[in-house]
């Protein structure tokens, strides 16, 4: 769809000196138009991504992510070198991929999925709801593999000037063999189960292009591109229901080309790269509700009409006035490590790879100039004196020059300061942990290091931490609402039944997903029926038939709970998703345990205890640590006949003042401590 072409006099694309033929697809001409559109678009984006930034240390931004990759993954590459200076050290230290790699593991620690607030069509707070749409936003993500993703995301986030995450919904079809009766094989088209539903994907950077670098709001960007390269077979899997796909050829894509003899689509050669891979670009128009796709340069949508039938995939509910609409939304989440523009602007990031570069490159040279002289001073080069010719070439460990006979041999003597470039690297690291974390706080341990340096290195991690804490927390608010976005959207989609001829109904999923309640794994079964649409039940018969699903669920011992969800209200109910940055610091250092054991050992204080109730207190303490299952952990007789049998009196009326309508444990309790 995109290339750089020449072109004959008559305008005709010229490659390899051999004018190219119109292509075989040949669509309508408002089709047509609406390539020229998109491939300008692609160019100006394309030329973004290329261009220099004051913010980038004038690079452009793929520059600048090449370099930090390179920083990261502590690349020597490879270069001619003559062979008197083979001699020279080369290798590099991996100071700076510790240090991210140690701020990578404190993130994954403190891993979180999104929490979510309901509110009614009454605009009062709906506690039930929320926990369904949190069982299923956990499950989708749970099998979109969200923990090893979020490991990416953070790695993303601390090498690349961003991270986008793309969270879609994929219907893919496999073909399949199925034999006859008469030995015979008949293939069809069947959905795929492990390819469809929804997907998380970690983008790399140059495959999401921005219209402006300068809108930091992803949902305010004017047009996004996003660009995949995948195999013609998994195009086929997607895009094989389209008529069009019968274009489509691994290794090429199209160029639209405008010319005196009319509007021309010619075939190219994608690249030599590629040639069993087909280019997979979608244009995505927010303001217009515009959503364009071209595989191999082959438009994927809606030929009739084609500006108003290619409306966005991905949507949300909204309510517009007094009525719910679905609106268009960009289905890709952004953030970064630290914010690059103090005012918020600029739509990328500095990245921790950024961050460290200089101090990474100074000490690096630092180490290279330490490691030769080493060389030079362990394998000393020998300079004779006497009637020959010495170039550069005997500059090199262990060198020896033969020379005539009485000549003077002095050995290289220099006075190299190897303390120096020792000081040098000491200096760099040390900035290193200045700007991002200790080594401590990776687990490297060293002789001689006191508490209050312990204490300090941990302070200086949680400063920066709390940082990238808040950007990562922003970004998991995102991928939480763009998951109820997938959910809403093909969760809630209903299927006639018409297995009863006499009624005709809607049938919907059910769905059964695991999590956690009180400590205990339970499986939640959730049910969409519409025989609760359009009636309205008192808070009685709402409790009687909570009651009646509790029973059903097998009651207090059971691990398995059932919801019955109204459809059209779950959908028609207003979401907030939200995580605590906090929560995120506290998890990466481990601190969140402590808090809930110092909690828990306040709230069992003799100052305290005599105004809670224990049985409370002890199921709290029990759920937290109880492991898997509690319940098995927890007394199975009433706690206050065994306080009895232990030969505890009943408490006096001054115990017994502050203390109404609390249980007896607790009264036994009081006084057990009386």
């Amino acid at each position: 769809m995109v290339g750089g072409l020449i072109t004959s006099e008559k305008g005709i694309p010229i490659v390899s000196g051999k004018q190219l033929s119109p292509s075989a697809y040949n669509p309508k001409d408002e089709v047509k138009m609406l390539f020229a559109r998109c491939q300008s678009d692609y160019q100006r984006a394309w030329a973004l991504q290329n261009r220099s930034f004051d913010e980038f240390d004038g690079m452009s931004l793929l520059q600048r992510a090449k370099l930090d990759q390179q920083t990261f993954a502590a690349y020597v590459g490879a270069e001619f070198i003559p062979s008197q200076k083979r001699w020279r050290w080369r290798g590099r230290k991996n100071t700076a991929r510790n240090k991210l790699i140690g701020i990578l593991a404190h993130m994954i620690a403190g891993m979180l999925y999104p929490y979510v607030k309901a509110q009614n069509s009454e605009d009062e707070e709906d506690k039930m709801t929320a926990r369904v749409m949190r069982i299923i936003v956990e499950e989708k993500l749970r099998k979109a593999n969200y923990e090893l993703k979020f490991l990416y995301m953070g790695l993303s986030a601390l090498v690349n000037p961003a991270v986008f995450v793309e969270v879609d919904y994929v219907l893919a079809y496999q073909r399949i063999k199925e034999r006859l009766a008469n030995g015979s094989y008949k293939v069809t088209e069947a959905i795929d189960e492990l390819l469809t539903g929804l997907a998380l994907n970690v983008i790399p950077i140059d495959q999401v292009l921005l219209a402006d670098f300068y809108t930091s709001d992803i949902q305010q960007q004017p047009y996004i591109i996003r660009v995949e390269r995948i195999s013609w077979d998994m195009a086929r899997k997607i895009y094989g229901e389209s008529p069009n796909f019968k274009y489509v050829e691994a290794g090429k894509t199209r160029v639209f080309i405008a010319g005196a003899d009319g509007q021309t689509l010619f075939d190219i050669e994608w690249t030599e790269a590629d040639q069993s891979a087909v280019q997979v670009i979608t244009l995505l128009y927010r303001d217009e509700d515009l959503e364009v796709c071209f595989v191999g340069g082959v438009f994927m949508g809606s030929e009739d009409d084609v500006y108003n039938s290619n409306p966005f995939k991905h949507r949300r509910m909204s309510l517009i006035g007094s009525q719910w609409k679905t609106i268009p939304i960009y289905k890709i989440a952004k953030s970064g490590f630290e914010p690059l523009d103090p005012s918020g602007r600029f739509a990328y990031y500095k990245s921790g790879a950024f961050k460290e570069f200089w101090d990474d490159a100074a000490q690096n040279r630092a180490h290279q100039l330490w490691f030769d002289a080493m060389q030079l001073d362990v394998m000393k080069p020998l300079f004779i004196s006497g009637l020959a010719k010495a170039d550069s070439n005997i500059i090199a460990p262990g060198a020896v020059v033969g020379m005539p006979k009485d000549a003077q041999i002095t050995p290289w003597s220099m006075g190299s300061n190897l303390p120096a470039a020792i000081n040098v690297m000491q200096k760099e690291e040390q900035d290193m942990s200045e700007s991002t974390q200790d080594k401590i706080m990776s687990g490297i341990t060293e002789p001689n290091v006191t508490a209050t340096q312990s204490i300090q290195a941990q302070n200086q991690a949680r400063i920066f931490l709390g940082v990238f804490g808040i950007m990562v927390s922003d970004l998991i608010r995102q991928i939480g609402d763009l998951t109820k976005d997938c959910i809403i959207q093909h969760t809630l989609e209903g299927e006639v039944d018409a297995s009863i001829p006499e009624s005709l109904n809607i049938k919907y999923k059910t769905l059964l997903a695991k999590s956690k309640d009180k400590g205990k794994d339970v499986t939640n079964k959730i049910i969409f029926t519409s025989a609760l649409m359009g009636k309205t039940m008192t808070e009685a018969e709402v409790k009687s038939r909570e009651y009646a699903l509790y029973e059903k669920a097998g009651g207090e011992k059971s691990d398995q709970r059932i919801y019955e969800v109204n459809p059209y209200r779950f959908a028609r109910t207003m979401y907030s998703f939200y995580v605590d940055p906090q929560a995120i610091t506290d998890g990466a250092f481990g601190l969140n345990r402590q808090m809930k054991i110092t909690n828990h050992q306040m709230l069992t204080s003799p100052a305290v205890y005599p105004y809670t109730d224990p049985k409370a207190v002890a199921d709290i303490i029990i759920e937290e640590f109880g492991g898997d299952d509690p319940d098995t952990l927890k007394v199975k007789v009433d706690p206050n006949q065994m306080m009895g049998g232990m030969g505890m009196g009943q408490p006096s009326p001054i115990q017994m003042q502050g203390s109404e309508g609390r249980g007896s444990p607790f009264k036994a309790m009081q006084n057990q401590m009386a």
